[in-house]
């Protein structure tokens, strides 16, 4: 689930640029003027673990000292960073592993699990934060309290040990917040091949777009698969028809029968079935899309321009990525030939889990000395003041980007990157607060690519129902942890894709997995259903 979003009330800031850079609270990441920075004392060094999922490091980058804005924030809490990366396949189980091993590192992002990390609070394998905590980083509570599950994990767990790291602060754009990935498609493909696209497709009228571009072959592309997506985000397409099928939210929910469902035995699983193995038998899909990682799925897009449809996030920095990559790539223009879709179920409604608001935590190793402990916690409550979220965002004041008025005005050459100019990931661009909120505001993206994400959100609340995309999340599956939640523990977008390439009758394979997982899962919903 991904994936790099944040918060942005813009105010009058102060420079980027200037101040001490000994660390010692001269305030070198913001310039001397700042009020944050004054009276802290930052003149032991710290060397501090991390540890975060994607993109990845780059080996050419030098994260502490390899550029003038990383260079300002590690001389100025006088920290340097030792990273470690995780993909997207291993992040949670190679962190599972050295969690419950005791070698967790000093710092890093998890993947929330609820009955997962009560486990971990209970038996001490991560950090309970201090009980004063609030009061001492109040900008990093305040950005914690636009999370309700922050206070509701701390009365359950009886303090804090996971900070929640909000999607949506200051910028909500709409009350139900949904995923964001949308259908990018090569809408030049279509006109070439004779298919009218529209802002909001059901699965089938996509499959049927790949089915007659692939006929048509508008791009003379060898061995042509239109659909190329790894398995994460191939799953969507089962959430498209369910939204709680389990890729990106919970795979439990209450019914209208008033009880609680397990999605993989519901019929709108089976229906995406029927639909996704007959384009997979066609060769609509990549033959092999279980055995790709990221980016490649992303690269056979917008880079080698090999697929024709690739489900993504419907994100402003990814338009503004791929509009990059098609230009210098392909020599094409983003614009002209890519169109983005919502995509509906087969009843042709928007289906989604609401969300809550949050992608994934950070958490501390139980090992992490107090004093280091203070040391990033000061950091994180920096980076949730205005000041740091305009600095992560936009760079070096008077280098990268000026105020006029209240806009912010970017000052990066067209087609420059603010991310590959920097070396802001993996640590800085979501150490607390994601990047979604600020991309209504960031000066970086274009003004269509800002407006375009916002009508996305505003087209799947007005394009779905209460019933398929309820308005609120419901805390009893959220909050719900068992020894039973665990032992049927899987990851549903692995398992939709085994279901896609296993050969037979896909009914029939249907039904035989549902009874293989039913007691798996039979537990779990006996647990829910006595909670009403």
């Amino acid at each position: 689930m991904k994936k790099i979003m944040v918060l942005a009330a813009i105010v009058a800031l102060a420079s980027c640029g200037g101040g001490d850079k000994s660390g010692s609270g001269g305030g070198a990441a913001s310039g001397g003027g700042s009020g944050w920075f004054a009276g802290r004392n930052f003149n032991k060094h710290m060397d501090v673990e991390f540890a975060s999922p994607g993109p990845g490091i780059d080996e050419g980058k030098d994260y502490n000292n390899g550029d003038d804005w990383v260079k300002k924030w590690t001389q100025a809490f006088n920290i340097t960073f030792k990273i470690t990366p995780f993909t997207w396949e291993n992040w949670e189980e190679r962190l599972r592993i050295w969690i419950n091993s005791g070698d967790a590192p000093e710092m890093f992002v998890y993947n929330y699990n609820h009955g997962e990390a009560q486990n971990y609070a209970e038996q001490g394998l991560v950090k309970k934060l201090p009980d004063d905590w609030k009061t001492k980083y109040p900008n990093l509570a305040r950005a914690a309290n636009d999370v309700p599950l922050n206070a509701m994990a701390e009365e359950t767990f009886g303090g804090t040990y996971y900070l929640f790291r909000p999607i949506y602060s200051n910028n909500r754009p709409v009350d139900k917040l949904s995923p964001h990935f949308s259908a990018y498609i090569r809408k030049d493909w279509a006109q070439a091949a004779g298919v009218t696209l529209k802002p909001a497709m059901k699965i089938s009228e996509l499959l049927d777009y790949a089915r007659k571009v692939k006929a048509a072959n508008p791009g003379k592309v060898q061995n042509f698969y239109p659909i190329v997506n790894r398995t994460g985000s191939f799953g969507y397409f089962f959430h498209f028809n369910n939204g709680f099928a389990g890729i990106n939210g919970p795979a439990y929910y209450r019914g209208n029968d008033g009880k609680y469902h397990w999605a993989g035995a519901d019929q709108s699983t089976l229906q995406t079935l029927k639909l996704m193995v007959p384009a997979y038998r066609e060769g609509l899909i990549d033959p092999e899309f279980y055995t790709i990682q990221d980016p490649d799925d992303l690269g056979a897009f917008y880079t080698s321009g090999r697929s024709a449809l690739i489900v993504a996030d419907g994100m402003a920095w990814k338009m503004t990525e791929m509009e990059q990559h098609f230009k210098s790539d392909l020599g094409l223009d983003f614009d002209d030939v890519v169109e983005i879709v919502t995509v509906l179920g087969e009843d042709g409604y928007y289906h989604a889990a609401p969300l809550t608001n949050y992608w994934a935590a950070v958490a501390f190793s139980p090992k992490i000395a107090d004093d280091k402990l203070d040391r990033l916690l000061q950091m994180l409550d920096y980076s949730c003041t205005d000041e740091g979220q305009l600095e992560i965002r936009c760079g070096i004041k008077g280098v990268d980007w000026d105020m006029n008025g209240t806009e912010i005005v970017s000052r990066l050459n067209p087609g420059e990157s603010l991310w590959d100019k920097y070396a802001l990931l993996p640590v800085y661009v979501n150490m607390l607060i994601l990047s979604d909120d600020f991309q209504f505001r960031d000066p970086n993206y274009k003004a269509a690519y800002r407006q375009k994400t916002k009508d996305m959100y505003i087209l799947r609340a007005q394009s779905s129902t209460g019933e398929t995309f309820p308005p609120e999340p419901d805390w009893n599956v959220v909050l719900h942890s068992s020894r039973a939640l665990n032992l049927a523990s899987m990851v549903m977008a692995d398992e939709y894709a085994a279901l896609v390439i296993k050969s037979g009758d896909p009914e029939s394979n249907w039904r035989a997995w549902v009874n293989e997982k039913t007691p798996l899962v039979q537990p779990v919903l006996d647990e829910l259903n006595a909670k009403k």
